[in-house]
């Protein structure tokens, strides 16, 4: 899991923010820069594939490797080979198909973080699950550190230093994963029954009653079909056992979850070409921002950790919002001083901390929403909807800082975290309201 891990970090920065210093390099403006961040949409919908990869069987390799690892081994060659592309291709002068090449990159990465999440859960015990995820996260930060860091450093090394040689090193490294994926044995699966659960049955009638009755063949098609079985096993009943569960407070929940992260992830996209604007070198971006900001990244999760098992944890992501925004403003004040080492350390610090702290009680309430039945599918939701706004509002950031230029950015991102407090304040009096109604009921059984 520690190599798997690697395996699934190594390539998200690598089409994310490395990729966007990749693109100032080759002279991409900052408006196209920011487009190009929609890239990382591929993580953000993921869900929409998940079931395929967790039911379809690719012919041939399925009876070499088994289904998980077949799955594993076509996407880790596809981003080791995809990675190669980007290397050897010029940016300046053949911008789509380097954005091609990343897309494509993209995808596979989501691919196997699916893939991977499965392996994980199916491989091990329940006794030995939180070894594994131990591992798994601890494998993914090094390989942000190599994808973020090690990959500028090499890009910015006075003897050799480029993108070719740097891309060309990190899909290199997809070797680690290779190896993980030769020494870990493909692990027992649990056939599901699809369509037999109380809920299954109640969507599948509630689809057929909408149908017309001359609709015979559609109606075949709900009731019998193992396609549409899946379909309402892997996705609809999630999302209609979440709407039972928390009614229309799930439309409050589920706008929250959409807005918490908007604020950081629009202002990181263009963090790295914000560094680089400012006038600071690729190596001290990676020392500082990747390296340390990373550090102070984990020691926030470990905060917002020891928090949540002391305080509400509404209240903890309440902190959580005002913290991000108040961070969003130091880059504001950032941008209107000179280039300072010491100034960056500080702002880096504040940010990461802030964002490790608010990401960390972000993904404990996740685990609050789950209902075990559907714990992948409906984690997988919620992580997608986490970042579904902010990725794309981010796409607008290059040609926002063109218009406004840094200072009023950073401001403005510093505002789109207004909603998120908004709406952790409305679930705060659900939680009162909810706390009061328990206690009349406990008064009215004594």
């Amino acid at each position: 899991m520690l190599l798997l891990g690697f395996s699934a970090g190594l390539p998200f920065l690598l089409v994310m923010g490395t990729f966007s210093l990749l693109l100032k390099d080759a002279g991409i403006t900052r408006s196209d820069i920011g487009y190009a961040s929609w890239i990382g949409l591929a993580y953000s919908i993921k869900v929409l594939w998940a079931p395929l990869v967790d039911n379809l069987k690719i012919p041939f390799l399925d009876k070499l490797f088994g289904k998980r690892r077949s799955w594993l081994f076509v996407a880790q060659v596809g981003i080791t080979v995809c990675l190669s592309a980007i290397a050897i291709t010029d940016a300046a002068v053949n911008t789509a198909m380097i954005l091609c090449f990343a897309i494509v990159t993209a995808f596979l990465s989501a691919t196997q973080d699916i893939v991977i999440d499965a392996f994980r859960v199916e491989s091990v015990d329940d006794k030995k699950q939180g070894a594994a995820s131990a591992m798994y996260i601890m494998g993914y930060r090094l390989a942000m550190i190599a994808a973020g860091a090690g990959a500028l450093i090499l890009a910015d090394a006075e003897i050799g230093g480029n993108w070719e040689v740097s891309y060309k090193i990190m899909a290199l490294c997809m070797s680690v994963g290779l190896i993980g994926w030769l020494l870990s044995p493909e692990p027992p699966h649990v056939e599901k029954a699809v369509g037999h659960s109380e809920l299954d049955h109640r969507v599948t009638n509630r689809l057929l009653n909408a149908v017309p009755a001359t609709s015979t063949r559609l109606k075949d098609f709900i009731q019998n079909s193992s396609v549409s079985q899946h379909i309402i096993r892997a996705i609809i009943s999630p999302f209609v056992d979440f709407i039972i569960r928390f009614r229309w407070w799930g439309l409050v929940i589920i706008a929250f979850i959409m807005a918490f992260r908007v604020s950081d992830l629009v202002m990181g996209v263009m963090t790295n070409v914000f560094y680089d604007d400012m006038g600071f070198s690729k190596t001290e971006i990676a020392e500082i921002s990747k390296v340390y900001g990373l550090i102070m990244t984990i020691v926030g999760a470990f905060i917002g950790g020891i928090a949540v098992n002391r305080v509400s944890i509404l209240r903890c992501l309440y902190a959580g919002a005002l913290l991000v925004m108040m961070t969003n403003l130091l880059f504001a004040h950032m941008a209107t001083l000179p280039k300072s080492n010491e100034l960056l350390i500080a702002v880096i610090s504040a940010d990461n901390l802030a964002g490790g702290f608010a990401q960390g009680v972000l993904m404990a309430y996740f685990a609050t929403l789950v209902n075990k039945e559907f714990t992948a599918t409906q984690y997988a939701l919620y992580t997608s909807l986490m970042t579904l706004v902010g990725k794309i509002l981010g796409g607008f950031s290059g040609a926002d800082i063109d218009r406004w230029g840094y200072e009023l950015f950073f401001i403005y991102t510093a505002f789109l975290g207004i909603p998120a407090v908004i709406l952790v304040m409305a679930l705060m009096y659900r939680e009162k309201l909810m706390r009061g109604t328990v206690d009349i009921k406990n008064k009215g059984d004594s």
